[in-house]
């Protein structure tokens, strides 16, 4: 059996086209006390499998002044022996420690998969969806999590089109896609939502 437990509500994004903020509100973590008492019930009724969900996980805690909120997460939920497996959704990448790498390695019930959505790889459209990073800060994170986490299973997301991307940009963006070597990856193409703040951005492609 498998279960989802929800370790957040809210957003806390910054990123242009998110309108997860004006619909949830801001972002509010469970005590990590709830959420193992959860899990020990869920384990007790049979289920083996558990993935923790949020719009994003490596934001857990921090509203509870919880530094590396979410590797502290998942190490006390490792302490759950009838749990078979801990995965969780999803991560973003200008907020995954060494320690959360490190604690995902350590222990065999955390699922070697990591989803990272990153949306580009072009500096300027990241720039753009007030993201922020690069392609090759993106690689080096790739491995090193490669290097300390053998077998890991890395998936990802793209959006393409966003307002301003031009053709260099996407194509930086495609010769990233066959550096990385993804596992998975899933590709959007960019909707305009008039209640989010890329609505009024100029160059519609």
């Amino acid at each position: 059996y498998t279960a989802y437990m929800k370790i957040a509500e809210g957003c806390d994004h910054t990123c242009s086209f998110c309108i997860i903020p004006k619909i949830r509100g801001t972002f509010r973590s469970r005590g990590i006390q709830s959420l193992v008492k959860e899990a020990r019930i869920l384990a007790a009724q049979g289920v083996r499998e558990i993935t923790l969900v949020c719009q994003d996980t490596t934001s857990y805690g921090i509203d509870l002044n919880i530094q590396n909120g979410l590797a502290h997460l998942l190490e006390a939920l490792a302490g759950v022996e009838e749990l078979r497996w801990i995965r969780f959704l999803y991560v973003y990448p200008n907020m995954i420690s060494d320690r959360l790498i490190d604690v995902v390695s350590s222990y065999d019930r955390i699922c070697k998969y990591i989803d990272m959505p990153l949306q580009h790889a072009s500096r300027n459209v990241l720039a753009g969806m007030k993201r922020g990073s690069n392609g090759d800060a993106f690689l080096r994170l790739l491995e090193r999590i490669r290097a300390t986490i053998p077998g890991v299973m890395l998936r990802t997301s793209f959006i393409v089109g966003f307002p301003g991307e031009t053709e260099s940009d996407f194509r930086e963006l495609c010769g990233f896609v066959e550096a990385a070597k993804f596992d998975w990856m899933g590709v959007f193409r960019y909707s305009d939502v008039d209640n989010a703040s890329s609505f009024a951005l100029d160059q519609k492609v």
